[in-house]
């Protein structure tokens, strides 16, 4: 079975470099890492170039833009690791990859974010797309660290401490983790719970004084973040995460 690793984050947050740390140094044979088209880009590619076992491909979503497009068949090898448009919609995305995932009949054995700690200090209302992000997450890697304080770091996972969240957060320093292998560990740690095999009788809240009187369906209860309204949008609506860069953008020019 090919063990899959999704990581969300927005673009120009070291993702690749960091990738190339944990691939090489966590995962044995052969690794194949898509990433997202519009993210292609082969000079934020080549600290990945010597890495040993592992093969780059493109994904996309389909033309319905509902499923993700592979390309030609081809075998994953023993992990697929999967990187998002940053750009785009980590919902939707994380949404098309676990239902890629169970058709494939991969295991999710992580999902990570990468937190560009520069970008999220300097832009507050990106807390809540990161929030989305984190909400799917086993671990949350802090990278670009260098100019902020410890005390941001500490009031940005506070939330989720007074909120149980079983996440990990982890620091990263050069690109490079404490531990590659405690990152990529297949036990899961997320909130959600759309990557496991569930019962829906699980959901329900029965005893045998609160039996219900009427036929009833047994559906497991849909993650919030995947919940729609009648309309087909989504309930819980994060930033267009476009704008949010742009100000961070802006906000850089100013400065300098």
């Amino acid at each position: 079975m090919t063990d899959a690793y999704l990581f969300l984050g927005t673009p120009n947050c070291g993702r690749r470099a960091v990738l190339a740390d944990l691939i090489g140094g966590a995962l044995e044979g052969e690794t194949t890492l898509y990433i997202a088209a519009p993210e292609r880009d082969a000079e934020a590619e080549k600290p990945l170039a010597g890495v040993p076992g592992l093969a780059l491909r493109s994904w996309n979503f389909a033309d319905d833009g509902n499923a993700i497009d592979l390309g030609e068949p081809h075998d994953a090898g023993d992990h697929a690791v999967f990187l998002t448009d940053g750009a785009d919609d980590p919902v939707d995305q994380t949404e098309a990859f676990a239902a890629l995932a169970k058709r494939l009949g991969w295991r999710v054995a992580r999902v990570v974010t990468i937190v560009d700690c520069a970008f999220a200090s300097a832009v507050p209302a990106s807390a809540e797309w990161f929030a989305a992000c984190i909400h799917f997450s086993d671990t949350v890697l802090l990278t670009r660290r260098e100019n902020v304080s410890a005390k941001w770091i500490n009031e940005f996972k506070a939330p989720y401490a007074k909120a149980c969240f079983p996440c990990t957060f982890e620091l990263v320093k050069k690109n490079r983790t404490e531990n590659p292998a405690r990152v990529l560990d297949g036990a899961p740690r997320r909130m959600s719970m759309i990557f496991d095999e569930r019962d829906p009788i699980d959901d329900m809240e029965f005893d045998e004084n609160n039996l219900p009187e009427e036929p009833f369906d047994l559906v497991s209860a849909p993650d919030p973040y995947f919940e729609t309204t009648d309309s087909g949008a989504r309930k819980i609506v994060i930033p267009f995460i476009g704008d949010l860069l742009d100000a961070y953008e802006k906000a850089r020019g100013n400065a300098s």
